[in-house]
């Protein structure tokens, strides 16, 4: 299965990835896929979220080329980040194929 397959159905299922990303491995909760500049991209919050009181979220928003990303797996007991990017970080997408 292709990374941009695994990361749709990771949206279509709320589940967060494992990926390497420039040789370190990480997680992260994908919100939309699509093309961006005419390369595939993912809007996706990198990091752990506890969903603890208290305890701020420990990531960031990124838009991502998905060539960038190896290694991609959906995790199933994660918790997925529910919080939603604002337009700069949105932007970067521009031919929405999926997003929550």
């Amino acid at each position: 299965m292709s990374a941009y397959s695994i990361l749709r159905t990771a949206i279509e299922q709320k589940k967060v990835v494992a990926f390497t990303l420039h040789d370190k491995p990480q997680v992260g909760s994908p919100h939309a896929l699509g093309k961006g500049d005419g390369v595939e991209k993912v809007l996706m919050y990198r990091g752990v979220d506890t969903h603890e009181k208290r305890v701020p979220a420990q990531g960031q928003w990124d838009c991502l080329a998905v060539s960038e990303l190896s290694d991609v797996k959906l995790l199933a007991d994660e918790p997925f980040h529910q919080g939603h990017p604002d337009a700069a970080q949105r932007a970067g997408i521009r031919e929405v194929d999926i997003e929550l």
